[in-house]
């Protein structure tokens, strides 16, 4: 019984520890990714809602000023480039993060003016954007 009870609690430590791990750590870059990402989700989930423009408006805040936030960061992945590509990659990395800041921009005047549509397509756009990007700036998951 004892020994049933020990392998039920190494097992379920040997479960938990990367999730705890993984919630509670990361770069700073990856926790203003993951609000953005939390906030773009849910604001595809009601984007095509007049009635949620509101809403829309302040996840569209969140990301914005997460975005900003990122744009001052450095990937992970340039610390794994020789030293003479690192300026170029960040560089580019700023200016693509400039990019989706614009797009956000626009997003926004889209739903302050009621153009749903108009907005479900900048959406698009914008997750157009973050898999493109993701692809050449984040650092490969182990």
């Amino acid at each position: 019984m004892k020994l049933r009870l020990f392998f039920t609690a190494l097992l379920l430590a040997v479960i938990t520890c990367p999730l705890a791990r993984a919630e509670g750590g990361g770069t700073p870059l990856e926790k203003e990714m993951k609000t953005m990402n939390k906030a773009f989700r849910q604001l595809k989930k009601q984007v095509a809602d007049a009635s949620q423009n509101a809403s829309s408006l302040e996840l569209v805040a969140q990301m914005e000023k997460a975005a900003t936030a990122s744009t001052d960061l450095i990937p992970e992945k340039a610390a794994d480039l020789p030293e003479k590509d690192r300026a170029a990659f960040t560089a580019d990395y700023k200016a693509k993060m400039q990019d989706f800041s614009a797009v956000l921009a626009k997003l926004e005047v889209a739903l302050k003016a009621g153009d749903n549509a108009g907005a479900a397509k900048l959406l698009t756009d914008l997750n157009n954007l973050q898999r493109a990007n993701h692809k050449e700036f984040r650092k490969p998951q182990d």
